[in-house]
């Protein structure tokens, strides 16, 4: 069934059309040179994957090169923001929530910026290059109505103060002297238009030996946006115009190296592939890489990923239920009688609490998300980490907590050597397609980590522990594997406590160890993403000023935070347990006690959470430590305890 409101749609293109066609019939108008190479790009609101290959004309292209999946930072829900970064070659995080203005100028047409926030860095910054570089930019919308309205199209095309210097727009007779007309603007080197019926024009009347087209689509329809589908489609070929109107054999796939990831790339990667396609030196403030044609189209991928979606919300709640009535029960069996059987059974409850987190990252290699297998992988994985904990601690739930700890950093460490496929499908969310974490260590992962470092070092040898820490640190910050800037921080941070606890507590000296460690950490992660080709990451943001990108990965994460309120229980939560850990209430204070080395490293897990949610832009890292430091808190003060009187 056809979408509503597709009919008039496809009547307006074709109307569209017609007028193109009869614009370049009529007169020719001022003489323009043929550029050697041309690039048509299409910003198409709310492009759904599947709309996109059953369109014939982009299923034509995705066969002449290919097809993939669009991610935005910060969300698809609005089509200005994906425009807006497509135009920037860098993410747009804060865009206009209603229409922006657009009005003729002597010099063209004219996009009003007011309704875009001062902050949103590097907008129009592809337009000002291309015409910094000699490069003509024209903007064709032959099913404009004439409402002033700008199509997410013209922000794409806009130079940095709003102006598109070529343009014609349908129905100019409401808008008196509006800018060139259909021949001067399919003309230019550069076409933007927000019809893919502009394509067909183009490469009709190309002289060009060779061009470039890429059709984008931006922001989330409601009915994409119910079925969990967040990211749009991206279909992309280059050639003679001759080859692109030729039906392929096959659709190939995209990437780029902003992703390495087959099938999906970054809104940021727009801009530097027109960039690279035309010989203009990219701007180092753009982020993006330039896309390529290359393996198979991500069907499949985002069949699991609606899958995902569909299901990570009721696990995800499951095991946030879960876990409160664990928390719930520890904290009143603290203060009540119980002999060893409870406390066998509380002991239990905990350490599959901390399993079931350490299981959804196996459990996000599954080829299906549908209910069933999703519940028999997690099950089956969470009794097998639960018993081969329980199993290993031999009635010691230190001994079973490391366990499971050790066991999840070993899985981490897996999934980094086959190239994190889960961060495709994160059943702890903040993946690739989320537009979050492309590759390496992401923040959730970071914190099940710093977890398993910490406790699996209390019950090695202090510098068995230490070196272990300082490992894990390392390859979390390494840009061919962990890519992790706050991840490394983070391990850094929680190595340096782990050595000057038992030495001045938290002294002076230990902050200074701290500080020292965090500064090193950075020296380390930037060195090695200078000596080592591990392709463009999220790391290159540094380039806009530590202290900038800083304060605004905080301010992001307050936001992020601030939106999901269950998120504040762990954030919150981190501080209190570091609080027991310093100064033990009556119940717990006799276990933490006899084991000083657990006791700080109950206190480093609990500062490092904290320390890990102000250096990252998500609540990732505290969260999936939270479980971890309070699973390490209350499991020894369970031990039984026979009623008084």
């Amino acid at each position: 069934m056809a979408e509503p409101g597709a009919a008039a749609r496809r009547r307006a293109r074709a109307l569209g059309a017609l007028l193109i066609a009869a614009n370049l019939l009529g007169p020719a108008g001022p003489a323009w040179a043929a550029p050697e190479r041309q690039v048509v790009l299409v910003v198409v609101p709310e492009l759904a994957y599947d709309q996109a290959l059953r369109d014939p004309l982009l299923a034509t292209l995705a066969r002449a090169g290919g097809i993939g999946l669009l991610t935005t930072t910060g969300g698809a829900d609005r089509p200005a923001r994906t425009a807006l970064a497509v135009g920037a070659g860098r993410p747009v995080r804060d865009a206009p929530e209603g229409d922006v203005a657009i009005g003729v100028t002597d010099e063209g047409i004219q996009v009003d910026l007011a309704p875009i926030v001062e902050r949103t860095e590097g907008v129009g910054l592809l337009g000002s290059t291309l015409a910094d570089a000699g490069v003509t930019v024209g903007y064709a919308d032959p099913d404009s109505g004439g409402d002033g309205v700008a199509e997410p199209a013209a922000l794409a095309a806009m130079d940095a103060s709003g102006r598109i210097p070529v343009a014609w727009v349908a129905y100019v007779q409401t808008w008196t002297g509006a800018g060139a007309g259909a021949r001067e603007a399919l003309a230019a080197d550069v076409v933007v238009s927000p019809s893919p019926e502009v394509i067909r024009a183009v490469l009709a009347r190309t002289d060009a030996a060779e061009v470039l087209v890429i059709v984008v689509g931006a922001g989330a329809s409601a009915a994409m946006r119910e079925r969990g589908e967040t990211v749009n489609a991206i279909v992309l070929a280059r050639g003679t115009p001759e080859d692109l109107a030729r039906t392929g054999e096959r659709t190939g796939g995209l990437t780029s190296d902003t992703t390495r990831r087959g099938g999906v790339v970054a809104e940021v990667d727009v801009a530097p592939t027109i960039l690279d396609f035309l010989g203009v030196r990219t701007p180092a403030r753009m982020l993006g890489s330039p896309i390529r044609v290359e393996g198979e189209p991500p069907t499949d991928l985002l069949r699991r990923f609606l899958e995902l979606q569909a299901i990570v919300g009721p696990v995800g709640l499951a095991a946030l239920a879960f876990g409160l009535v664990v928390l719930a029960g520890s904290l009143a069996l603290l203060f009540a009688p119980r002999g060893p059987r409870r406390s066998r059974r509380a002991t239990s409850a905990v350490v599959v609490a901390c399993s079931l987190l350490v299981a959804m990252l196996p459990a996000s290699w599954l080829p299906s998300f549908r209910p069933g297998v999703v519940a028999l992988g997690l099950t089956g994985v969470t009794a097998l980490v639960a018993g081969t904990a329980l199993l290993r601690g031999r009635g010691d739930p230190r001994r079973a907590l490391a366990t499971v700890g050790a066991i999840g950093l070993a899985l981490i460490g897996i999934d980094g050597i086959l190239g994190w496929p889960s961060e495709l499908t994160p059943m702890l969310g903040g993946g690739a397609l989320d537009g979050e974490r492309f590759f390496g260590l992401g923040n959730a992962y970071a914190g099940i980590a710093l977890s398993g470092a910490l406790l699996a070092a209390a019950r090695l040898r202090p510098r068995a522990g230490l070196l272990l820490l300082l490992a894990t640190a390392a390859l979390a910050g390494l840009p061919t594997f962990g890519a992790d800037l706050g991840g490394c921080l983070t391990l850094a941070a929680a190595a340096a406590l782990w050595v000057g606890l038992p030495r001045w507590r938290l002294g002076p000296r230990t902050w200074a160890l701290v500080a020292a460690a965090v500064i090193f950490a950075a020296g380390f992660v930037v060195a090695s993403a200078r000596a080592l080709d591990g392709g463009p990451t999220h790391l290159a943001r540094t380039e806009d000023g530590a202290i900038v990108v800083f304060v605004v990965r905080l301010l992001d994460n307050v936001r992020t935070t601030s939106a999901t309120p269950a998120a504040w229980l762990a954030v919150l939560g981190l501080g209190v347990w570091a609080l027991c850990a310093l100064r033990p209430p009556a119940p717990l204070r006799a276990a933490l006690e006899a084991d000083p080395r657990w006791r700080d490293a109950v206190l480093a897990l609990a500062i490092g959470g904290l320390l890990g949610w102000v250096v990252n832009d998500t609540y990732g890292l505290a969260g999936s430590a939270f479980p971890f430091a309070t699973a390490a808190l209350l499991a020894p003060g369970l031990a039984p305890r026979p009623a008084t009187g």
